[in-house]
């Protein structure tokens, strides 16, 4: 019985050293996911932040205020036709 134990107990102590180092490297690993993830979480919200920031900066450089002159209005996007017609050769020519 002696001689069992003694042969038992080096490879007890081994397979027990493997399976300590095994789950070691597995929480070492779920760690760093863990960590890569949070990390990852964190830089998108701050890159979200600074693209929202320079959004509204680039919105606040853009808006001009609206003046009554359709010709002098650089904030708007569109700008009517009509007005743009010279009127001063127009005339209403009868059909016989």
């Amino acid at each position: 019985m002696k001689n069992k134990i003694r042969f038992i107990i080096p490879k007890l102590i081994a397979v027990t050293f493997v399976v300590g180092l095994l789950s070691f490297v597995i929480g070492l690993l779920f760690k760093l996911l863990v960590a890569g993830t949070i990390l990852s979480a964190l830089a998108i919200f701050i890159a979200s932040q600074m693209r929202n920031k320079k959004s509204q900066k680039m919105l606040r450089e853009r808006s001009f205020p609206i003046s009554t002159d359709f010709r002098a209005d650089l904030g708007a996007a569109v700008r009517p036709a009509s007005h743009e017609i010279k009127r001063s050769h127009i005339a209403i020519i009868p059909i016989n």
